[in-house]
This record gives C-alpha cells, sequence and structure tokens, in this order.
C-alpha cells in the first residue's frame, strides 16, 4: 500500500485533500451544533423567566409595584397583560377591553420582542391597532430623536399613508439609529417607572 502512494503520488495529494475537507466538514458542524444549542439554551432561560414574572407580577399591589425595579415591573405587567389577551376566545374583544395605559404597555413589550434586533422587525411582525398604541407609547416615553425615528418607521410601515415611501437602505439606517438612542433596557425602565407613576391605570 505505501509502496503504492510511492508510485502514485498524486494519490497522497488527494488523500491529503480529503482528510482535510473532513476535517473542516466536521469543525463546521460542531459549530453549528454549538450554535444550536445555545440558542436552546436561550430560549429555555426567556421561557423559565417569562414564566417567574408573570407568576410574581400575576396580581398586583400597590405595595408590589412600588418594591419592584422598573424593568423587572414593566415585564412583569406586560406579560400578564398578554397572557391576558391571549387567554381569552375573541382576543379583539378582550384587546379592547385594556385600558389606553394598558394597551400602550401591551403593545410596547411587542416592540422590545420583535423588535429587539431591529426596530423595524416590530412593523413587519405586527400592524394596528398595535403599532399605534406603540407609537403613543414611545411618545409619552421617549423624546427628542428616538421619538421621530419611531414616527418615521410607523409612517414607512402604514400601508394607509401613501405620502411616504420604503426605502430599505433607509430603514437600516433608522433602524440603527433607535437601538443606539433607545436600547431595550432604556425602554424598560421608563416603562416601569411609568406604571410606577400611575399604579392606578394597571391595578
Amino acid at each position: 500500500m505505501i509502496q503504492y502512494f510511492i508510485d502514485h503520488p498524486v494519490w497522497i495529494a488527494v488523500l491529503a485533500a480529503v482528510v482535510l475537507l473532513t476535517v473542516f466538514v466536521c469543525f463546521k458542524a460542531a459549530q453549528a451544533s454549538s450554535r444550536r444549542y445555545a440558542a436552546n439554551e436561550k430560549t429555555i432561560k426567556k421561557i423559565k423567566e417569562e414564566n417567574e414574572l408573570t407568576n410574581e407580577f400575576s396580581i398586583l399591589t400597590d405595595s408590589l409595584i412600588a418594591s419592584s425595579s422598573p424593568d423587572r415591573l414593566f415585564k412583569g405587567v406586560a406579560l400578564n397583560l398578554q397572557k391576558r389577551v391571549a387567554d381569552k376566545a375573541d382576543i379583539m374583544a378582550e384587546f379592547e377591553s385594556l385600558t389606553a395605559e394598558q394597551k400602550e404597555i401591551y403593545a410596547l413589550c411587542s416592540v422590545i420582542d420583535d423588535g429587539e434586533n431591529r426596530l423595524s422587525g416590530f412593523f413587519e411582525a405586527c400592524g394596528k391597532p398595535l403599532t399605534e398604541y406603540a407609537l403613543a407609547a414611545v411618545s409619552r416615553l421617549l423624546n427628542g430623536e428616538a421619538v421621530d425615528i419611531f414616527k418615521k418607521e410607523y409612517d414607512a410601515f402604514d400601508g394607509d399613508n401613501e405620502t411616504v415611501s420604503f426605502i430599505p437602505e433607509e430603514i437600516k439606517k433608522l433602524d440603527e439609529a433607535f437601538k443606539s438612542l433607545a436600547p431595550a433596557e432604556e425602554i424598560c425602565a421608563e416603562a416601569g417607572n411609568f406604571i410606577k407613576s400611575n399604579p392606578e391605570k394597571f391595578i
């Protein structure tokens, strides 16, 4: 066998290439498996945290609102509002039964979830009336350029607004600017402080 390869050196190169290719494929497969595992772990962790928050804030009281951190309070209240709506046979009727402030917090939670990586993800996943209440919430809680950017994307994705053009390159720039100006942590904190200042709207 060894003599054969000595006599036919081209096969040595072929064998080496096959070995390298096999190693490369195995490495890529291991990387993909690692990414899937990490993604699964992240999903499981998120579900566990959401269940804990839903249970913790299932019954709101003045003392619970006052003692909770703003971001945790917002997430807990929003998750329970989402559960309240999702558990009903007529989800639109249940959503309409919420107060305006509750609708805004509900919608803002969707902004955080669907727009986690890019704001346009929220507008791609959601439509009216959710986008309208999200705009109201952002206008109430944020200020300046962040609100302007949100409004620009709202108009760009509004199918009823024929005066604004949808330009992908511009949307990408707006996504990046909004993420820089209004990171999720800041939005959660502002929303939680709003609930703390208006507990009667949520109890």
